[in-house]
């Protein structure tokens, strides 16, 4: 034990001076009198002297005991007690599923875990987890809540990054916080492995067999026809004719057996499938690893797109219901709040929002001068198109020579949107992202649409409905690990596992990182499925396990062999203090009420 302000001691001289008061102070007698002011007046009687033989009673103990601790908190007294820090870290990633003759590998690392954590008394653990990134899930456990925490994890369908695995256990060992490192993971290292680790490696190299992307998309914008694409993967030495069985709806909908190369990564098309709201495609036969024996994808990518016109003339959106899976709801601008919003894309025809929406948008012929886009309007008599951005998704296929505008406004360049397409006047199109969503301003109007009947404005507008509602983009789906942004008008959200979030629309969400769809639904009624997989066919590669480096400085000092920590009893000392005036004022405040004394 020792004190962190000794010098502080000193103010034990002021314990004589509380005996002092009680020696000087008068101690009165009892009397019985008829009258306080008679007894006043006459002086008939004295008070007792002071000095004389101390009468220390019951309170003079319990205050000369505040007294002596105030001045021990005030030295800052501490306890010095040894200790072993050391650190967990437990893979937890979708790698540890795979089943060995010997069982799971995350039970297997589980059990040896347990096996090798010392169960010594003074014993201070910090456990990490791997996925879906490096992170602290406790510090300063003993024994039994380390055991308990280890006992209670379990694997996410999330991959783990074994760069950032590395420089955790890189900056680990360098801390010197620790006297040994407990590492339990399917990665094996790249020696040296510095002695302070203690390394549990699971898993040997197995043939695999794995979906990885799915996607169910539309031939064109607007079609009826879908087409389903596969990403599979042989990771074995020997060639292999594999199954794969697609649903919809848990419907049977096409079969496919591709016979793919040793070590081959292939695609798979079904060119033709039915409407569903869910699809599922299953490979076989199952093997070591069943989460990338299944793959899955929703309506995000299958089904209807939402679609809401907010314009005064909505009849101007009465041609784009006869688009198939477009489902197209229309309200003024009067009638529009943003906490009403529940569609995919947004359409403000002669309007613009007062901040920005949560979903992607086109403004066609906006309003001039608004806060949220900036725009300026360029006076010109005549407007003829001079050029435009390509290749871009938004101009593939357009004749613009052949495009017929009735009325048509220029913009000035200088906001945070790009020109697409450019007239004599500026810019006649242009487009932008913010906040992960993407928005286009045009300034002229493509409603209503007419179809055949006016082919080059009808392929602009399809082009621009597909690049809003997420039609042909790069990315192929939603990954487990991967935070996805919350919908517009989506509040709450189901897991596959079960597990409900109240969510808001706009913020980032991962969920409890499981694959399979996730059930989203808001409070106008409205629901959906949005599915995630795992989607990553280094993960499945079981006969090419990668291996982590721990890059470290040269010839690093080994750490101390004892640790001791040094335990404040301030804390404990106010406490006693506090109950002890507590207690003493409680006393007084009880007692019986007794002659008036003087």
């Amino acid at each position: 034990m020792g004190f962190l302000y000794p010098g502080a001691l000193t103010a034990f001289a002021l314990v004589p001076l509380l005996v002092v008061a009680y020696l000087v102070r008068e101690r009165p007698r009892r009397v019985i009198v008829s009258s306080v002011i008679s007894f006043y007046a006459l002086r008939t009687l004295r008070a007792q002297r002071p000095w004389g033989w101390p009468r220390l009673d019951w309170r003079f103990v319990v205050e000369l005991l505040i007294l002596s601790l105030v001045v021990l908190a005030m030295a800052g007294p501490y306890q010095i007690r040894p200790r072993t820090p050391i650190a967990v870290v437990l893979d937890n990633s979708a790698a540890m599923q795979v089943r060995e003759p010997d069982g799971v590998r995350f039970a297997q690392a589980r059990q040896r875990l347990l096996r090798e954590l010392p169960e010594q008394a003074d014993l201070e653990v910090a456990l990490y987890l791997t996925a879906p990134a490096p992170h602290l899930l406790a510090s300063g456990l003993d024994s039994v809540q380390a055991r308990g925490l280890i006992s209670a994890a379990h694997p996410l369908d999330a991959p783990d990054d074994g760069a950032a695995t590395a420089r955790l256990l890189a900056d680990l060992a360098t801390s010197h916080r620790f006297s040994s490192i407990l590492v339990a993971s399917t990665h094996p290292f790249l020696p040296p492995v510095p002695a302070i680790f203690h390394l549990i490696t699971v898993g040997t190299a197995l043939p695999n067999y794995a979906l990885g992307s799915f996607t169910v998309t539309a031939q064109s914008f607007g079609a009826s026809a879908l087409k389903a694409r596969l990403s599979l993967a042989n990771f074995s030495s020997q060639a292999r004719t594999v199954r794969v069985d697609l649903y919809g709806d848990d419907k049977p909908l096409a079969h496919a057996q591709p016979q793919l190369a040793a070590r081959e990564v292939s695609t798979l098309e079904f060119p033709s499938v039915s409407r569903a709201i869910a699809y599922r495609a299953q490979l076989l036969p199952t093997d070591a690893f069943s989460l990338d024996n299944v793959a899955y994808a929703s309506a995000a990518t299958g089904d209807v797109v939402r679609l809401l016109f907010v314009s005064p003339t909505p009849h101007d959106a009465q041609g784009l219901s006869e688009l198939p899976g477009l489902e197209v709801t229309t309200m003024t601008p009067e009638q529009y709040s943003p906490d009403r919003v529940g569609a995919d894309l947004i359409v403000f025809e002669y309007a613009v929002p007062k901040e920005l929406p949560g979903a992607n948008a086109l403004l066609v012929m906006p309003p001039a001068d608004d806060p949220i886009f900036g725009l300026q309007l360029a006076r010109a008599a005549t407007t003829q198109v001079t050029s435009w951005r390509s290749p871009d998704p938004l101009t593939d296929n357009v004749n613009f020579r052949l495009l017929q505008m009735r009325q048509a406004q220029s913009f000035k360049t200088g906001s945070w949107l790009d020109t697409v397409v450019e007239s004599n006047a500026g810019a006649l199109i242009l487009d932008g992202s913010h906040q992960g969503h993407r928005y286009v301003v045009m300034g002229f109007n493509p409603f209503p649409y007419l179809g055949s009947r006016n082919l080059p404005m009808s392929i602009l507008t399809l082009n621009v409905l597909a690049y809003l509602s997420g039609f042909g983009s790069s990315e192929v789906g939603y990954r487990t690990g991967r935070p996805w942004v919350v919908p517009s008008g989506i509040t709450q959200i189901v897991t596959p596992r079960g597990v409900r979030y109240q969510v808001k629309p706009g913020q980032l969400f991962s969920g409890d990182n499981s694959q399979g769809f996730y059930k989203m639904s808001g409070p106008g009624g409205q629901q959906r499925l949005r599915a995630v997989n795992l989607d990553d066919l280094t993960v499945s590669d079981l006969e090419d396990r990668q291996p982590l480096k721990l890059e470290l400085a040269p010839a690093p000092p080994a750490p101390p062999s004892t640790f001791a920590q040094r335990r404040s009893l301030t804390a404990y000392l106010l406490a006693a203090i506090l109950l002890l005036a507590a207690g003493e004022a409680l006393l007084i405040y009880r007692r019986p009420a007794m002659a008036r004394t003087v």
